[in-house]
């Protein structure tokens, strides 16, 4: 095994020695490497398959390791730093003893007690009036640790929890002794005693630091970065790229969807009331140009009387109370948490990367959420998101259940890594890289297949860099979140691994360095959401890629700091990126900057789209109403809305077929535009004529070979210029860069897309094979079956808990000529021989492999195909795999040979 291994990383290497590929040799991809205190040359071991097999760093994850900041931790830590260090691998350290980062290994506990977080909680009391010299007993909510804040009073207005917000009276005053004095008024009465707790949060993150407050954070940094950089310090900013935090959050409750009105414990800080009160509470102690309206001084003065508005529903201003709260605290938690960290990272010559938890919609909110992904991600080096456990192939809408959660497919699919990619064109410290952990906890259902199709799905969208999730040195199997790469020489898709690895790098290669292109801007609905109802902005860029539009998502922070968006040329520009028009989600209230600054846009002929319909009012405005140059459409009309304002940056001619499921994405590096297109569908074919609206020539780049292929095309004259039509076929899992500007390189036949058929078909049988078996640890020895037929291996009575590579043999009559042979249906990675010859390896549909003149020979010729499949079939006895609808094992067929011209 290892002499076979070595011969095919030798011949990767020689693949990299010239031409197109070298574009991969820098490697895009950064995998977790678990951390258990194993035997040293284990690790070595695994940093060595990294090395070989197109991977250029890693991240060391300490979550399983039994001496987190231990003398074992500095042990291992300055093993990796060495021979990371020997191979030229680039290393960054995860934060923290586990997920999430924020507890310092359990020391901001044992040791900073104060720096944990605080909440907000409320209990009540319900009285009718009128009554005179009544008590209420406040000291009785309060448990061991908590401490009284206020009570508030306020009129119900029916049975439903409502209240007047009028009404509310601030009665603190009135408490005596831990007693309410208070005369009731007449009517139907609540008693509102607010309380500060450490109590009622989520359990996980209970000694979490308070992420509201730079003190924690501050002991964090001593804690963790200091003691790393003490040990480590010579190596930062070479060897030791920087940090991975791993989705900090707010934890006051668990769960995804988390919003004011819940019944839940609120984060709290002791200084956070006079900042809701005051000026500050507008966000201007952090930024300039924080969306509030005007007023809001005024009616937040005595914030106090309205905190019963973060629970129940207080009438219209409830929108504007709950608005302000969550302004504030998402403001504190990207400046005072990720953004202290980063600047401290920054100082030292490494960077900080990592994600939020952001499925389901929860970057918007408390819970799980930072509150707002844009300004999570303010302290960051790369935008960075998760991709765990919740894309899955075909699945672009609805919901569904997987051993985490009940997913949100439109948001994971549509949203999640384009608000990634949007956040890094957008902002100047991220330079245009984003970053995705993906692939973990699918179980070992998952092979290189799925993460083929997942790898398209989040490029496309513009993710840069993969953390692929995760390698394990621990002893085979490791039960924690499979499927695990290496795995101790057990996974035996392992050894195609390289060509996904290759594949990725050469696709991230061509969306680095470079500027996004896309026609228009969706504002990001988070502080919509705050307070009304509103439709997420995932829901506009489906509406939008559905129909070959591309936009990047923009947060309302942005767009109204004149320092980072402008009109120039009658577009948009942020940052490197501009827009012809911009697209607002449906949203019952807007913040009162935001309102204006769309009115501003459209005043100097910035098209303004609202999705569905206009705002109700602006957070503490009046009435909205729409200026010139706003326009309101349906979500299913934007392309057409965009279409008729000559927005399109490419167009599907009239007669292509399953245009719903071709995803582009233009990314330009110089005078270079790279267009990337993928078939999403997983069972039928994408064949159109697409216009691009460049004239120059256009060739094809095969990133999954590496060759730049000629295109068919023609040149069309429009209103606006010469432009270039390419005809276009992705088959399931095919993707394709359209280039125009490319130079230097020589483009050799497109046999995958043009391969001219003779009509002569030699068809192999299904039955008369030799068909042997090795499992991993085995291979490359085979054992030979009783089986002589084609099909599923994985059915009862033949091979059911076979995991490993399954061996075709056949001889067949030909004659010699250049042909196509498809396998057909094969589960699911393949390498393929005739007649001794290497013909080609698949990791993914479809599998097609040319012969070129020679390989075939008249009269009897031998086909040896090797099929692997995953890991699923021996080892599914975990809770990822049970998810899964289990695919069959071996060749299906059927296998043609069908000669070309």
């Amino acid at each position: 095994m290892a002499g076979r291994l070595s011969n095919a990383v030798s011949r990767r290497k020689r693949r990299y020695a010239g031409g197109a590929d070298m574009e991969a040799e820098k490697s895009y991809l950064c995998p977790l490497f678990w951390q258990h205190h194993e035997d040293k040359e284990i690790l070595l071991r695994e940093l060595r398959q990294m090395k070989e097999n197109g991977i250029g760093g890693f991240i060391a994850e300490s979550r399983p390791h039994p001496d987190y900041l231990g003398s074992g931790w500095w042990e291992d830590m300055e093993l990796l730093v060495q021979e990371a260090k020997r191979l030229g691998l680039k290393m960054w350290i995860f934060d923290d003893g586990s997920y999430p980062s924020g507890t310092a290994n359990g020391l901001i506990g044992e040791r900073y007690p104060q720096y944990t977080k605080r909440y907000l909680a409320v209990q009540y009391v319900d009285a009718i009036g009128p009554a005179s010299e009544r008590g209420v007993l406040i000291d009785q909510w309060l448990e061991d640790g908590e401490r009284f804040l206020c009570a508030v009073a306020g009129r119900r207005l029916d049975y439903d929890a409502r209240f007047s917000m009028d009404s509310l009276i601030d009665v603190t005053g009135f408490v005596q002794d831990g007693i309410l004095y208070w005369d009731i008024p007449e009517g139907e009465w609540r008693i509102f005693i607010c309380k500060v707790t450490g109590n009622g949060g989520e359990e996980w993150t209970k000694n979490y630091l308070n992420p509201l407050d730079p003190e924690g954070t501050r002991a964090f940094l001593d804690l963790v970065y200091e003691e790393h950089y003490r040990h480590l310090g010579a190596d930062f900013g070479d060897t030791i790229q920087g940090f991975f935090t791993d989705e900090p959050r707010f934890g006051n409750s668990p769960g995804y969807d988390r919003l004011l009105g819940d019944d839940m414990v609120l984060p709290w800080s002791e200084t956070l009331l006079e900042e809701l009160a005051g000026e500050a509470g507008c966000g201007k102690s952090f930024s300039g140009n924080s969306p509030c309206g005007d007023s809001f001084g005024g009616f937040f003065s005595d914030f106090v009387r309205l905190l019963p508005a973060l629970w129940f529903d207080c009438g219209e201003r409830t929108a504007d109370v709950r608005y302000r709260y969550m302004d504030v605290v998402s403001r504190r938690f990207g400046k005072n948490f990720i953004g202290q960290m980063g600047d401290w990272c920054r100082e030292h010559g490494v960077r900080l990367i990592g994600h939020v938890i952001e499925e389901n919609g929860s970057h918007a909110r408390l819970g799980y959420g930072p509150g707002h992904y844009f300004r999570a991600m303010d302290g960051l080096d790369m935008a960075g998101i998760d991709v765990v456990n919740n894309i899955y192939p075909g699945r672009r809408d609805g919901r569904f259940l997987t051993h985490f959660n009940n997913y949100d497919a439109q948001f994971n699919h549509w949203g999640l890594s384009k608000m990634a990619s949007s956040c890094a064109h957008l902002d100047p410290r991220k330079r245009g890289n984003s970053v995705c952990e993906a692939f973990g906890a699918y179980g070992w259902s998952e092979g290189l297949k799925m993460m083929k199709w997942i790898t398209d799905a989040m490029c496309v969208r513009g993710i840069n860099h993969i953390i692929p999730h995760a390698f394990s040195p621990m002893e085979f199997p490791d039960p924690d979140c499979p499927p695990h790469f290496y795995a101790g020489g057990n996974n035996p898709q392992f050894r195609l691994f390289s060509v996904w690895a290759d594949y990725a790098n050469r696709v991230c290669a061509r969306l680095c360095d470079g500027v996004h292109v896309a026609s228009a801007a969706v504002l990001y609905h988070g502080e919509s959401e705050w307070g009304g109802a509103c439709d997420p902005f995932e829901k506009a860029v489906k509406a939008l890629m559905l129909r070959q539009i591309d936009c990047d998502v923009v947060p309302g922070d942005w767009l109204v700091d004149r320092e980072r968006s402008r009109v120039e040329d009658g577009r948009l520009k942020i940052a490197e990126e501009s827009f012809g028009a911009l697209i607002v989600p449906y949203a019952q209230y807007l913040p009162g900057q935001v309102t204006k600054r769309l009115q501003e846009l459209a005043a100097q002929g910035i098209a303004v789209v609202f999705a569905g319909d206009f705002p109700k009012r602006s957070y503490l405005g009046e009435k909205f109403e729409p200026v010139c140059g706003m326009k309101k459409a349906a979500y299913d009309e934007l392309a057409g809305v965009l279409t008729e304002m000559d927005l399109r940056d490419i167009e599907v001619e009239d007669g292509g077929s399953y245009g719903e499921y071709l995803v582009f994405y233009h990314y330009r590096q110089g005078e270079r535009d790279s267009y990337f297109l993928t078939n999403e569908s997983l069972f039928q074919k994408v064949e159109a004529e697409v216009c691009f609206r460049d004239g120059r020539q256009a060739c094809f780049y095969d990133a999954m070979t590496g060759e730049f292929l000629e295109a068919h095309q023609r040149r069309k004259v429009g209103k606006d210029g010469e432009k270039t039509v390419v005809s276009l076929l992705l088959r399931p899992y095919e993707s394709v860069f359209v280039v125009f500007g490319e130079t230097g390189v020589k483009c050799g036949k497109n046999r995958r897309m043009y391969a001219r058929k003779t009509g002569e078909v030699v068809e192999l049988p299904a039955k008369g094979w030799e068909i042997s078996v090795s499992r991993p640890l085995a291979w490359p020895e085979f054992t030979r079956t009783e089986y002589t037929e084609t099909g599923s291996l994985a059915a009862p009575g033949r091979l059911p808990e076979f995991s490993g590579t399954v061996r075709y043999r056949m001889q067949f009559e030909a004659r010699a000529g250049r042909a196509v042979l498809s396998l057909g249906e094969a589960y699911e990675a393949v390498q393929v021989w005739v007649n001794g010859r290497k013909a080609g390896d698949a990791i993914c549909p479809p599998y097609l492999f040319f012969l070129e003149e020679g390989m075939l020979q008249d009269g009897e010729n031998e086909l040896v195909a090797e099929v692997t499949n995953t890991l699923a079939k021996a080892h599914h006895d975990n809770v990822f795999d049970r998810y899964w609808v289990q695919e069959p094992t071996g060749l299906l067929g059927p296998v043609k040979v069908e000669y070309m011209e």
